[in-house]
């Protein structure tokens, strides 16, 4: 029996030594990830008849940073894929673990005799050993598959936060028209009380006042539609940070920062290549690599130890009864994988699957070269296009508006003008914000498509503005 309890010392020992590589180290990820997530008690979120009726609502104070927060810590496609990061972390255990024992016991139905007595009971222990570097590949595989599930979740991070902002600045945009709009719905009523009295006066017609009318009137349901459209983008602001229905959704009433990269393309194009998509097929790459290992590993012998105890009666020597002495054997096994054929197409495939991989990982790469430019051209051209609105266009019509208003007053100008002048200034200040909306939406995309934030400048947008001016 002692060279049993030394099998059962050493099993452990080798186990230990076929822990894979980083596996402390994506534990400790996994960790630090999973204390950004808000906590959660078991069968918390199951569906229930209760819904969110227990749910508590949370305050925002307005800003897009503080919806990005609240949704990385709740949204729950964010947790799926932490708790499958989680859950294949886990799986490795199992690729390093030694097959289990096998006890076996028997029993001589018909002793056999020996000289020293007769065998009645045997029992056996057997322990099977893989090829040397078959469990370390295992879980060496087995930890890159738990990376794959680790970029999974850092690219969902970035689609939540990417997500979230443009459901915010809709939501912004909306509420940023309709200010302006009620400022232009203020104008018209203005315009109407100036009309009325200029027809007492003799100094304007029905028709004026009619088309005026008119104009307020189609002014004012825009306005009704918008509070509808706020209440639509306000349900999907709430739905991408994972709140409660019902919950408030104030925004800033501050315009987005008109900016451009700090850095160049060509430095950007240099930085998506670390973006977590394309690590998460790099990593599925070395999944395949190690799979490969692995299976070249199985296509080797494997070792079998083992130790039976067999009970030897007592037996009779010159009529007197002699107690038996109990036999041990050790026994060494080798497995012989002789189906070498077979085996290969594991191997194979294990190959294959590295390709596909690799092969996705270029895929990715052309795509994520391409959403670049376009996230870059987007960028540029709507802090160009908004600067120049802000600086050069409505400052002009601002002006014509003056000029047309100040001749209606004194009884010069005709209603037609004024009418057009305002116009003209609706749609610009319109532009504007929307201009605002989608410059802060096209950096939310860029950073997602990069992969990190992106560090802004403000000159490439007053150069723009000047430009603008010059023109």
């Amino acid at each position: 029996m002692r060279l049993h309890r030394q099998l059962a010392v050493l099993g452990p020992v080798l186990c230990l030594a076929c822990v894979a590589r980083g596996e402390r180290e994506l534990r400790a990820e996994l960790d630090r990830a999973g204390d950004t997530l808000a906590a959660v008690e078991v069968g918390a979120d199951a569906p229930s008849g209760a819904g969110w009726a227990e749910t508590e609502q949370p305050s925002f104070d307005g800003t897009p940073e503080a919806y990005v927060a609240h949704a990385l810590a709740h949204d729950h496609e964010l947790r799926a894929t932490w708790e499958r990061w989680r859950a294949a972390s886990h799986r490795v255990a199992r690729e390093r673990r030694l097959p289990m024992p096998t006890v076996s016991y028997s029993v001589f139905v018909a002793p056999v005799e020996t000289r020293v007595g007769p065998q009645r009971q045997r029992l056996g222990v057997r322990q099977h050993f893989p090829w040397p570097g078959a469990l370390l590949a295992g879980a060496d595989a087995a930890t890159a598959a738990a990376r794959v599930e680790q970029h999974e979740f850092e690219a969902a991070a970035l689609e939540v936060r990417a997500r979230v902002l443009a459901a915010y600045w809709r939501l912004w945009l909306l509420r940023e028209v309709e200010l302006v709009e009620r400022e232009q719905l203020e104008l018209f009523e203005a315009l109407t009380e100036l009309s009325r009295a200029r027809l007492e006066l003799g100094q304007a017609t029905l028709a004026d006042i009619q088309q005026l009318e008119l104009g307020r009137a189609r002014l004012a349901d825009q306005v009704a539609g918008l509070g509808e459209a706020q209440i639509e983008a306000s349900a999907m602001l709430v739905a991408a940070v994972a709140a409660p229905p019902g919950t408030e959704t104030p925004t800033s009433s501050a315009l987005p920062v008109l900016e451009q990269p700090a850095v160049d393309e060509a430095s950007l194009r240099a930085v998506v290549v670390e973006h977590p998509l394309l690590e998460r097929w790099e990593a599925q790459g070395e999944v395949g690599d190690l799979r490969v290992k692995q299976a070249r590993h199985a296509r080797a012998p494997a070792l079998s130890l083992g130790v039976d105890w067999i009970e030897i009666g007592p037996a009779r020597v010159s009529g007197v009864a002699d107690s038996g002495k109990d036999a041990v054997s050790v026994t060494v096994g080798l497995e012989l994988p002789l189906w070498q054929a077979n085996y290969a197409h594991d191997q194979r495939a294990a190959e294959a699957d590295a390709a596909a991989a690799r092969a996705e990982w270029a895929s990715v790469r052309d795509r994520a070269a391409a959403q670049l430019s376009v996230a870059l051209s987007r960028v540029r051209d709507t802090a160009r296009r908004a600067a120049l609105h802000e600086h050069t266009l409505i400052p002009q019509a601002e002006g014509a508006l003056e000029s047309t208003l100040g001749g209606y007053a004194t009884g010069e100008g005709v209603l037609a003008a004024i009418l057009l002048a305002e116009r003209d200034l609706l749609e610009l200040r319109l532009s504007a914000v929307r201009l605002h909306a989608e410059h802060a939406i096209a950096w939310a995309e860029l950073e997602r498509v990069v992969g990190r934030p992106v560090e802004g400048r403000g000159e490439g947008t007053e150069a723009s503005a000047e430009a603008g001016d010059a023109r």
